[in-house]
C-alpha cells in the first residue's frame, strides 16, 4: 500500500494561492517526473497524466527516482490517465504548462499533435525534453548514453587506454529535468506578460555539449588537450596537485590552483624536506611533467590517514581537499542535516530520505528565518504591484542585474541571463579579478598568442559574454556607496563569495533590501551560508567527491575512477541558480516583494544522485560503478570500432530492438549465443555479451555502424572529441555556436544557452568586457556622476 509523499509543502489551499502556476506532466522517465516535481516544490499546482511507457526499462536505481518523483505529483491536484483525452483536456484548458520528456506518446495519450494543442490552447507553454531536441531528433532511438557521447562528456570520462566512461543511469537525466523545469518557467515569465505561449525544447545533448564548451576551456586555450586522462584531468590542469589519491580506507581528491593552496598542504604535511627542493617548487611543471613522481610523495603521507581523519585536517587547515564518499555516507553529513536538505518520505512501507531542493528561499538571510521557497509559485496577479519583464523584444528585457560572481558557477547564471536581454553589470577590481582571467598563457592552434592573457581568457568570454564591468575596490568606503547607490538602480543581486563576505563589505541581503524592498538576491556559495561547513572551500570536482558522484564513475568490478577531469558541480549549481532565480522573479513580478536565495553548490550536486541515495537505502548496500552498464537491459555500453581510439554506443533497450540488432548480422556469435536469447538472460551475462559485442564492432568503421543502428532503431552514436562534437550535424542545425571576436585572439565560438524556444533564440550580444570598461559609463550613465565627480572619486582610489 503505497502511502502519502507529497513533494510539494504548499497545500492547494494556501493563502496567496488563487492562481497558481498550473502544470500538467506526462513523464516517461526521470527527467520529466524530476521537472514536475522541481515546480510543484516550488508552489505550483501539478497534476499528473498516468501511464508510462510499455515495459518501462529503468533498473532499481532508475526506477525508484522514477517511482518517488511520480509517487508525489500522484497527490496533486488533476490526475488524467492514459487515453482519457475528455480529463486531459480538461486538465489542458485550466493550466499554464504542459510538461513531457515523451512527446509521442503525449500526443497518443491524448489524442492530438503538438500543433493541435498549442492551436486549441494558444497561452499554453508546452516544454519538452529529449536526447537530441527537435522534431527530427525526437525520432531517432536515443538514450542518455548517446548524450554523453556526442556532446565530449564520455571523451574525457575514463583511463586513457580504456573504453571512455559514463555517468550513471539517472545522473544526468536531472540535469535535463531541472534544464526543463527553469527554461519553461522562463517561458510562462514571459506568457503572463504576452498572454502567448510558446514551445520549450530542451535536448539534453546540447545541455551537456554547453557544460562541455565550458570545461573544456579550461585546457584547450591554454595549451592542454581534451580527453581522458583516469584520475587526473589532462596535464593536472596545468598545476598541482589535481588528482585523486588512496588514503588508508578509501580515496581523497586534492586540487590546488595557485601557490598558497600548495603552501597550505605542505604544512599539513608537516613541511617533509622534499617539499623544499627547487624541483617541487614549480607547480606547473609538478602537474605537467611529472605528477606520478610527487603523488608517490604524497600518497606515502596519505597511506596511514582515514578520510575521516583527512577531511579534519583538511579543515583545520583550509585545503581545497576532501575525502570521496559513497551516497549513502552523504545521507549522514552533518552540514546536511542542519540545513533539513533531506526530506522523509514513506514509499510501499518503507521510510526513505530524499533530497528536498538545493536552495531556500527567505525574505531576510538571518538565521533562523522562514522559508517561503514553497510559495513561490503560487503568488495571484495583483496589478498594483506588479512588476513586469520583456520591456523589450525579449524576455528579460529591463532586468538589471548586478553581479558579484567570479570564476564560473554564479557568472555563468548571469552570463547566459544575457542572452535573454538582461543587462548584466559586472563587479571586478584589479586586486581581484576573477580566476577565468587568471589561467595564464593563451594559445591558438599551439602557438602562444602574444597580448594581455587577462583579456583574452576565452573561458572568460564563454561566461561573461554581453555584460558590461565595472572596477571598484569593495575595501574603500566610498567605492561601497557607490555599489549601494548602484544596487538601487538593480532587480536582481548575485555573488558566490564566502558565506558573510558581502554583509562584512556593507552589501548584504539586509542592507541592500532595504533600499531596494523588491530586491532578489541569489547567494551561491559551496556548502550554504549557515552550518558546520558553511566556510567550506569547494571546487567542481570536490563537489562530485563530496556529494558521492565520484563513487559512481568507473569501470564496472573496479574501484571507483571519479569524474575530476569534468566539471559537473558548477553548472549543475548554474541550472538550479537560475531556476531559484526566475521563481524569485516569477513571485516578484506579481507581488513586488524580493527574496533571498542561499544555494548550496554541493546540494546542487546531489540532488543528481538521487537514484543511487534511494538505492542505497531501499536496498541496504552502497551502489558501486556500472561502467557503461544499465542495470535494467542489456546491450548497453561503448564499444570500440576500427581505428585509433574510435568508439561507440550500443543500447538494445526492448525485444525489438535486440531483434533489429540481430538482424544485422544474424550469423555472429552474439546473435546465434543462447546465452543471450532473453532480456534476463542478456543482464545475467551482459559481461561475455560486451566482449562478443566488442569484437564485431571493432573491425568496422565507427560513424557508418552508428548510422546502419540507428537506420535499424537501436541506439547509437559515436563518442566524440570536442573537436568532433562542435562540427557534428545536430549541433551544427541547432547553432549552438556563435562566434564572437576577442581583441588580439581573433575569432572565437561561444556556447549558446541550450533552451530553445519556437518563437525566439537566445543571442549572444557581444564579447566579454574589459576590466571596467565600462566605469565610466554605468557610474555616469546609471548614477548621475557629472565628469567632475567621477575625476574626483578616480582620485579617491575608488579604482584602485
Amino acid at each position: 500500500m503505497r502511502e502519502h509523499s507529497s513533494l510539494s509543502s504548499v497545500p492547494l489551499d494556501s493563502p496567496g494561492c488563487d492562481h497558481p502556476l498550473r502544470v500538467l506532466v506526462h513523464a516517461g522517465g526521470i527527467a520529466g517526473a524530476y521537472a514536475g516535481s522541481l515546480l510543484a516544490r516550488l508552489g505550483a499546482d501539478v497534476g499528473l497524466i498516468e501511464g508510462r511507457p510499455d515495459g518501462f526499462l529503468g533498473g532499481d536505481p532508475v526506477r525508484f527516482a522514477y517511482d518517488f518523483y511520480l509517487d508525489g505529483l500522484k497527490t496533486r491536484a488533476k490526475k488524467p490517465r492514459a487515453g482519457e483525452w475528455g480529463l486531459a483536456a480538461d486538465a489542458l484548458g485550466e493550466c499554464d504548462l504542459l510538461l513531457t520528456d515523451c512527446l509521442s506518446l503525449t500526443e497518443s495519450c491524448i489524442g492530438r499533435s503538438l500543433e493541435e494543442v498549442r492551436a486549441s490552447y494558444p497561452r499554453l507553454v508546452v516544454g519538452v525534453t529529449s536526447v537530441f531536441g527537435g522534431e527530427e531528433g525526437r525520432k531517432v532511438s536515443a538514450t542518455c548514453l548517446d548524450a554523453q557521447a556526442v556532446s565530449g562528456v564520455s571523451w574525457v570520462l575514463g583511463e586513457p587506454a580504456s573504453a571512455p566512461l559514463s555517468f550513471p543511469p539517472g545522473v544526468v537525466e536531472h540535469q535535463a529535468g531541472s534544464n526543463l523545469a527553469a527554461a519553461s518557467l522562463l517561458a510562462c515569465l514571459t506568457a503572463r506578460e504576452t498572454g502567448s505561449g510558446r514551445v520549450v525544447d530542451v535536448a539534453l545533448a546540447e545541455v551537456l555539449a554547453s557544460y562541455v564548451g565550458v570545461n573544456c576551456r579550461y585546457y584547450i586555450p591554454h595549451g592542454m588537450k581534451w580527453r581522458r586522462a583516469g584520475r587526473r584531468p589532462y596535464a593536472s590542469a596545468g598545476t598541482y596537485p589535481f588528482v585523486i589519491l588512496p588514503c588508508k580506507d578509501g580515496a581523497v581528491t586534492l586540487v590546488g590552483v595557485n601557490r598558497d593552496e600548495w603552501l597550505r598542504m605542505v604544512k599539513a604535511m608537516g613541511d617533509p624536506v622534499w617539499t623544499g627542493e627547487p624541483r617541487y617548487q614549480r607547480l606547473r611543471a609538478m602537474g605537467t611533467k611529472y605528477p606520478e613522481e610527487v603523488d608517490a610523495l604524497v600518497s606515502a603521507w596519505l597511506a596511514d590517514i582515514t578520510r575521516d581523519q583527512f577531511d579534519q585536517i583538511a579543515a583545520d587547515f583550509k585545503l581545497t581537499a576532501v575525502s570521496i564518499r559513497t551516497v549513502d555516507e552523504v545521507i549522514e553529513y552533518p552540514q546536511l542535516k542542519s540545513r533539513k536538505f533531506f526530506g522523509r518520505h514513506v514509499v510501499e512501507g518503507q521510510s526513505t530520505l530524499a533530497p528536498g531542493l538545493p536552495f531556500r528561499m527567505t525574505q531576510s538571510r538571518e538565521e533562523p528565518a522562514a522559508e517561503v521557497s514553497g510559495h513561490m509559485l503560487c503568488a495571484g496577479m495583483n496589478e498594483a504591484v506588479r512588476c513586469p519583464l520583456g520591456r523589450d523584444d525579449r524576455p528579460l528585457g529591463g532586468l538589471r542585474v548586478l553581479d558579484f560572481g567570479w570564476v564560473w558557477s554564479a557568472p555563468w547564471v548571469t552570463g547566459l541571463l544575457t542572452e535573454y536581454g538582461a543587462e548584466v553589470i559586472k563587479v571586478e577590481h584589479r586586486g581581484r579579478m576573477d580566476g577565468s582571467r587568471l589561467l595564464g598563457a593563451v594559445y591558438r592552434d599551439d602557438v602562444m598568442v602574444d597580448g594581455d592573457s587577462t583579456e583574452m581568457s576565452p573561458l572568460f568570454h564563454q561566461i561573461n559574454h554581453g555584460k558590461k564591468s565595472v572596477s571598484l575596490n569593495l575595501k574603500n568606503p566610498e567605492a561601497v556607496l557607490l555599489l549601494r547607490s548602484l544596487a538601487r538602480t538593480c532587480d536582481v543581486v548575485i555573488e558566490n563569495m564566502v558565506p558573510g563576505a558581502m554583509d562584512r563589505a556593507g552589501l548584504g541581503y539586509e542592507t541592500l533590501s532595504q533600499e531596494v524592498p523588491g530586491l532578489v538576491m541569489l547567494s551561491m556559495s559551496g556548502a550554504g551560508q549557515f552550518g558546520p561547513l558553511s566556510g567550506m572551500r569547494t571546487y567542481a570536482p570536490l563537489m562530485s567527491s563530496y556529494g558521492g558522484l565520484d563513487s559512481l564513475v568507473g569501470y564496472r568490478g573496479k574501484t571507483p575512477l571519479g569524474c575530476i577531469g569534468f566539471g559537473f558541480g558548477d553548472p549543475s549549481a548554474t541550472t538550479f541558480g537560475l531556476l531559484a532565480l526566475l521563481a524569485a522573479l516569477y513571485r516578484r513580478q506579481t507581488t513586488g516583494e524580493g527574496v533571498f536565495i542561499d544555494l548550496a553548490q554541493t546540494e546542487s550536486l546531489i540532488c543528481n544522485v538521487t537514484p543511487y541515495l534511494l538505492a542505497a537505502q531501499r536496498l541496504g548496500v552502497p551502489p558501486v560503478p556500472l561502467g557503461n552498464g544499465d542495470a535494467g537491459h542489456a546491450p548497453h555500453g561503448i564499444y570500440p570500432a576500427a581505428g585509433d581510439d574510435q568508439w561507440l554506443t550500443i543500447s538494445a533497450a526492448t525485444p525489438d530492438q535486440w531483434n533489429s540488432l540481430r538482424r544485422l548480422d544474424p550469423e555472429s556469435e552474439w546473435s546465434c549465443d543462447a546465452r543471450f536469447q532473453t532480456p534476463e538472460d542478456r543482464i545475467r551475462h551482459r559481461d561475455l555479451l560486451d566482449a562478443a559485442l566488442s569484437r564485431w564492432t571493432q573491425s568496422r568503421d565507427r560513424d557508418a555502424l552508428s548510422a546502419q543502428l540507428r537506420a535499424a532503431g537501436v541506439a547509437s552514436s559515436p563518442v566524440l572529441s570536442i573537436e568532433e562534437q562542435r562540427d557534428y550535424p545536430l549541433f551544427r542545425q541547432r547553432c549552438i555556436l556563435q562566434g564572437i571576436s576577442i581583441p588580439e585572439y581573433g575569432r572565437e565560438d561561444l556556447y549558446r544557452s541550450p533552451w530553445r524556444f519556437s518563437d525566439s533564440e537566445p543571442r549572444i550580444e557581444a564579447r566579454g568586457p574589459r576590466l571596467g570598461e565600462h566605469t565610466r559609463e554605468v557610474l555616469t550613465a546609471s548614477l548621475g556622476l557629472s565628469e567632475d565627480e567621477y575625476d574626483r572619486v578616480l582620485a579617491a582610489g575608488v579604482f584602485d
